[in-house]
């Protein structure tokens, strides 16, 4: 137990890294473009995104995933899958490529022809690094992951400054998306040692698919409902409006899906090797959710309290608008960790076909509350978005105590305490800046530090599991060393 322990612990570890690196440079990338570009730039990206990204999905999900969950791995299955997913890759691009005219004419955004046609390469760059990318993480080497995605987020935003500066003006994110998926698969492959050869085998191909295939297929549904929200603003409330939605949901993501997607990658590989182990297994996933919402419910609520004085700080008047929307999304943000967790559960256990079947259910929810939300304008399609986040917890935590024993009202209680806790300090962050006088950045800094200090001090008051668990490891090190 010590042993996969510390495998957990060097894997987050290091995705944490790539995580900090990676998002922090993208945030300060971000600040800068949203000075240099208006909303509607952002929302015809965002429309462009949700093509590639479904097509992504044939290539990126299921066989990646059914190469880190098998319990061994051949040659022959690395192979096969390689060229599998260059395969598919190609196919997926052709389809991206003649379907663009019609994916403008849906929005009615001409330009979005060309956009398509350009991101939709991302592609192809991708399904060239899912095997290396297995391969890294069944041998748990994150740091390898971390310097090729650090790399490409670096190289890809100073470019895209640089086309912003010289008035680029939407063709600077669309040049930012294709170098950070470029420089990221080819600095993957200069790193990593494993290379393909010519080598096929169906009988690969039949025993990944039977795991892969549901994951394809939930995964293909998942970023179309993921997605349905820009496609339902897009449609029908226009580009400045998306644009200012997709603002927002990349504010809010930042730390909540970023970081829950870092330690997902870190524990799915560890964790599946001790799938059969229940009782390990609930003992790790409760730790896992304590440790999570510890440290993402605190950030969500500090971003709800300041967000009107955030995006003066840091962008231009331009994005006030999107303020509501952040903080909506925040609450989305909270709930995150807590569903992804438990899908995660399915993935480990092997159960990709449960993972569909409720995975349907929710989506079918999820759309309908959607498009009765229609009429409420973003607002209420945002509210529709919460509404179905909470109604998401209901199967996913049937399944986990099912599988493990890790019901609802046990996961209830393991979040209780660092939500309450959070809760007070966004109210005392958002206390702070009504009450306090001071140059802009010094109250938000002082906002922020305030809403800290006093969520550390309340969630020690109130033993939450996840500082106590942080404070017993930083006590036995400091013993250990004395």
């Amino acid at each position: 137990m010590k042993s996969m322990d510390r495998k957990i612990g060097i894997g987050v570890l290091w995705n944490l890294v790539s995580l900090f690196i990676t998002k922090s440079a993208n945030t300060l990338f971000t600040i800068f473009l949203a000075r240099l570009l208006v909303p509607e730039a952002f929302g015809l990206v965002a429309m462009a995104t949700i093509v590639f990204e479904l097509a992504n999905i044939f290539v990126n999900s299921g066989f990646g995933s059914a190469l880190i969950q098998s319990k061994t791995v051949t040659e022959k299955d690395l192979n096969t899958t390689f060229y599998t997913n260059i395969l598919l890759s190609l196919i997926a691009y052709a389809i991206i490529f003649f379907s663009a005219p019609y994916v403008a004419e849906f929005y009615e955004q001409t330009e979005l022809v060309l956009i398509i046609k350009v991101t939709g390469l991302v592609v192809i760059f991708n399904a060239a690094r899912v095997v290396q990318t297995a391969v890294c993480s069944r041998a748990m080497d994150f740091k390898l992951i971390m310097k090729s995605n650090a790399l490409g987020v670096i190289i890809s935003g100073v470019l895209a400054i640089g086309a912003a500066w010289y008035g680029l003006g939407v063709w600077s994110l669309v040049i930012q998306m294709i170098s950070s998926a470029l420089m990221s698969v080819i600095i993957l492959w200069f790193l990593s040692s494993w290379r393909p050869s010519v080598e096929y085998s169906f009988e690969s191909f039949t025993r990944l698919f039977s795991f892969a295939k549901n994951l394809l297929v939930e995964g293909f549904l998942e970023v179309l409902f993921r997605n349905s929200y820009i496609l339902v603003i897009g449609r029908f409330f226009g580009a400045e409006a998306t644009g200012l939605y997709f603002f927002a949901k990349k504010i809010s993501e930042l730390i909540s899906q970023q970081l829950t997607t870092a330690v997902q990658k870190a524990t799915f590989p560890a964790l599946a090797v001790m799938q059969d182990d229940n009782t390990g297994l609930k003992a790790k996933y409760r730790q896992i959710v304590q440790l999570m919402i510890f440290i993402i419910a605190p950030v969500m609520a500090l971003l709800v309290g300041c967000a009107p004085m955030l995006i003066e700080v840091a962008f231009s008047k331009s994005w006030i608008a999107a303020v509501p929307y952040l903080q909506l999304l925040c609450v989305v943000g909270a709930l995150y960790p807590l569903n992804a967790i438990n899908t995660n559960l399915l993935m480990v256990k092997g159960e990709s076909g449960i993972l569909l079947k409720i995975g349907l259910i929710k989506k079918g929810v999820s759309l309908l509350l959607l498009f009765l939300s229609i009429p409420y304008g973003v607002l209420g399609v945002i509210i529709s978005q919460i509404v179905a986040s909470i109604f998401s917890l209901l199967p996913n935590a049937y399944f986990a105590n099912k599988l493990i024993g890790y019901s609802l009202i046990t996961q209830v209680k393991d979040v209780l305490k660092p939500y309450t806790s959070a809760l007070i300090c966004g109210f005392i962050s958002w206390l702070f800046i009504q009450q306090v006088e001071a140059y802009p950045l010094l109250l938000l800094i002082g906002a922020g530090l305030t809403g800290v200090l006093s969520y550390i001090f309340i969630s020690y008051i109130f033993r939450a599991e996840g500082l106590m668990f942080i404070m017993s490891k930083l006590v036995n090190k400091y013993q250990s060393k004395v």
